[in-house]
């Protein structure tokens, strides 16, 4: 290297940058609730996928289930969804009667990493003869192969027709920037690409002899990903040992976390610009070289005082591949990064940006604008004030608060999701399937390698809330069948009220409040409400699981991030939390009359008009807490002639409609400026609820329930 140091340089610099790093979140704290954040949503997938009857695993892959990204880097939402309904045999003794099988072939045309998927018999161990379905491909020798084209018409023709957003990067095929989604298949052994990573000589200690044992045991899948310089890639599918490079990430340090993230932030801001979309360098490059490094260098180089030099490794090792031509996979060695991603000319540039970076050593950092970690790092240097810069507190209160509020939306959309199977079932066939769930939930388990410890854990806590939540409606709608015939609430339905009344600040407990409206009891029920005021303070953050709420976008309120301080044990706060409450239509005697409009909002052709995310709910009636909290309030006041109370609560409805702090936490602000005008209706200011109904007409002119109300109140004038 070029360019003299003092002996103390890289040591001072190491600590410095870690200072910064730890400034950005690259803490052990905040990477294990990232991790316990997206490994949460992954579980909780799973169980929706499985409790509405698709044999399917999901996975979160990558920066954000590995916790190695900074709030700006843009690190996008990498998801695997295995499809366990098919066998891939890697030999016919895999072969599985009954079941959809597909044979791994080597094909000669096939490069390392990649194979065919021959199609064959579900009744006897033999190739398919003809064509079963449009993905089946037949090629010269008259093999029937499986295309991997199926996910990427599938998803460019549901993109089309709702008139949604395509993006394709690699294997994924998407409707959201924000999400790779790749479907594959399960690999039941390992192939034996892997095998030569298990038996290579190693002269550190890393992988450890019992992390080798489990990463033998975890599978790779198959992804519909074509080798590209392939003149057959629509037929080749790509080995990916995902579960396995997890396994590894999540066995690193701290230090090895702050090395990748640096080598991230130099190549998003530094080396990727330098060739000026000329080729790229990728994440996945800077972990492989992460892994190469973690395996060469003794434990005894990874310290705080000797990041420098570890990073500097890292970015020799890249630099000595681009003059070889071959970047290796670190798992399969004979499969090269370079391949698509950069040719001999644009290694040649790459080449001149990482001999820039390491003969400056690294002073490219200080330019890096990502998070302001230049800036950071000079303050770090001169330890001087820098006007805008968010303090590391600040930084990290709003990254939990995002994980925090993250993961809260994607527990209440799975659970809408699983409650779309009951559109068409009546009130007593609701009940029949919600109590056959709850008793199937209970029982099953979603099959985990048993080194997967903390998602068997996560598996139990989401079963556990996914009953809770389903008791909940079981308990509604056994109540208004009860109300309905004007029957006794037996102790059953009490009691399924009790055992799903904690998922939340508020939701749960206000459906209890209307059912006891609706049943007359108004002392309970104003108790219930009195309750439901106390714990709805100004820290609690609405949450909208209707896919009104972009996690992604929606920043938190800042009085609930600040509860999330680094000693907070009660990561997803669930007291700190209100869910919209949604009422089924079997569920309708609980809920009061005017919320029955909100299930037949549709008029005229207005259910044609529905993207896809509405149209599982838009038949329910749907409210946010705090509306429903106020609205609910004026009605028990009134009838218990408490007008004080009654006109307070008018007041506080009108805020939640009106304040501009309030209106941020109102993600369905149609159906609460609804409830605000039928109290004005009972007020008799008919002309104000005239006006109020034309507002919420206006935030929505179609399915709104409004429409009806204009047409019933136009009548009275």
């Amino acid at each position: 290297m070029a360019g003299f140091v003092p002996v103390w340089f890289y040591g001072v610099m190491s600590l410095r940058l870690i200072a910064a790093l730890e400034d950005l979140g690259i803490t052990e704290l905040i990477i294990g609730r990232r991790r316990h954040a997206f490994l949460q949503n992954e579980s909780s997938w799973t169980w929706r996928e499985q409790i509405c009857g698709r044999p399917c695993v999901c996975y979160h892959f990558g920066s954000m289930t590995e916790g190695t990204t900074t709030p700006t880097m843009g690190s996008d939402i990498d998801t695997l969804r295995c499809d366990d309904s098919v066998n891939i045999m890697l030999g016919w003794p895999n072969w599985k009667h009954g079941k959809e099988n597909l044979l791994m072939v080597k094909h000669v045309t096939c490069s390392p990493q990649h194979y065919r998927l021959q199609e064959i018999r579900p009744d006897l161990p033999l190739p398919l003869t003809f064509l079963v379905h449009e993905f089946g491909v037949r090629d010269a020798d008259g093999i029937i192969y499986r295309s991997n084209r199926d996910v990427e018409v599938f998803t460019r023709q549901y993109a089309a027709d709702n008139n949604m957003p395509y993006f394709n990067a690699g294997p994924s095929h998407s409707i959201s920037e924000m999400y790779d989604i790749v479907y594959a298949y399960r690999c039941g052994t390992l192939p034996v690409e892997c095998e030569s990573w298990f038996t290579r000589p190693r002269h550190g200690n890393w992988p450890t002899h019992e992390m080798l044992q489990t990463a033998r045991e975890l599978s790779c899948f198959l992804i519909p990903d074509g080798h590209c310089d392939s003149e057959y890639s629509s037929l080749e599918w790509r080995v990916s040992p995902s579960l396995i490079e997890r396994h590894l990430m999540l066995s690193m340090h701290l230090i090895h976390m702050q090395c990748y993230v640096t080598l991230k932030l130099l190549k998003k801001d530094i080396i990727n610009p330098y060739l000026n979309g000329d080729g790229k360098l990728t994440s996945f490059h800077c972990k492989t070289a992460l892994f190469y490094a973690r395996e060469q260098l003794v434990p005894e180089m990874w310290t705080a005082d000797r990041l420098f030099d570890c990073i500097l490794y890292c970015l020799n090792l890249i630099r000595d591949w681009t003059i070889s031509g071959h970047f290796p996979h670190y798992i399969m060695d004979e499969v090269n990064l370079f391949d698509g991603k950069l040719n001999s000319e644009q290694r040649d540039r790459l080449r001149t940006v990482l001999d820039i970076i390491m003969d400056t050593h690294l002073a490219p950092l200080a330019f890096v604008k990502t998070d302001d970690l230049g800036v950071r790092l000079l303050n770090n240097v001169y330890t001087v004030a820098i006007r805008d810069m968010k303090p590391r507190r600040a930084v990290h209160q709003e990254i939990m608060g995002f994980l925090s509020v993250y993961s809260n939306v994607c527990l209440a959309t799975n659970i809408l999701i699983m409650l779309k199977e009951t559109a068409d079932k009546t009130p007593d066939e609701l009940c029949l399937y919600l109590h056959t769930l709850v008793s199937k939930i209970a029982l099953h388990q979603v099959h985990r390698h048993g080194s997967e410890q903390a998602l068997c854990r996560l598996d139990c806590m989401n079963r556990d809330y996914i009953i809770r939540h389903l008791q909940q409606h079981l308990a509604s709608t056994a109540a208004s069948i009860c109300l309905q015939h004007g029957m006794h609430l037996g102790n059953k339905i009490w009691s399924c009220y009790s055992a799903g009344i904690d998922t939340d600040a508020a939701s749960t407990r206000l459906k209890l409040a209307s059912m006891l409206y609706c049943k007359g009891e108004l002392q309970m029920a104003a108790v219930v409400l009195e309750d439901v005021e106390r714990r709805y303070d100004n820290s609690v953050q609405a949450i909208c699981g209707c896919k009104r709420m972009d996690p992604l976008l929606k920043k938190p309120r800042k009085i609930f991030t600040e509860l999330l301080n680094e000693g907070n044990a009660a990561f997803l706060l669930k007291s700190k939390v209100a869910y919209c409450v949604r009422f089924l239509r079997q569920e309708v005697f609980c809920a009061p009359p005017i919320l029955h409009f909100e299930m037949v909002r549709g008029v005229g052709d207005d259910i044609q008009h529905r993207v896809p995310s509405e149209r599982v709910w838009m038949d329910w009636a749907v409210v946010d807490s705090r509306p429903f909290l106020h609205y609910l309030q004026y009605l028990t006041f009134r009838d218990l002639g408490l007008r004080h109370k009654q006109l307070q609560a008018l007041i506080s409805l009108r805020l939640c409609i009106k304040d501009g702090i309030n209106q941020e936490q109102v993600f369905h602000p149609e159906t609460a400026s609804n409830l605000f005008a039928h109290c004005l209706e009972m007020e008799g200011r008919l002309n104000d609820a005239l006006i109020m109904y034309q507002a919420s007409q206006y935030l929505l002119p179609r399915n709104n329930a409004a429409n009806l109300h204009l047409r019933r109140l136009v009548s009275l004038l």
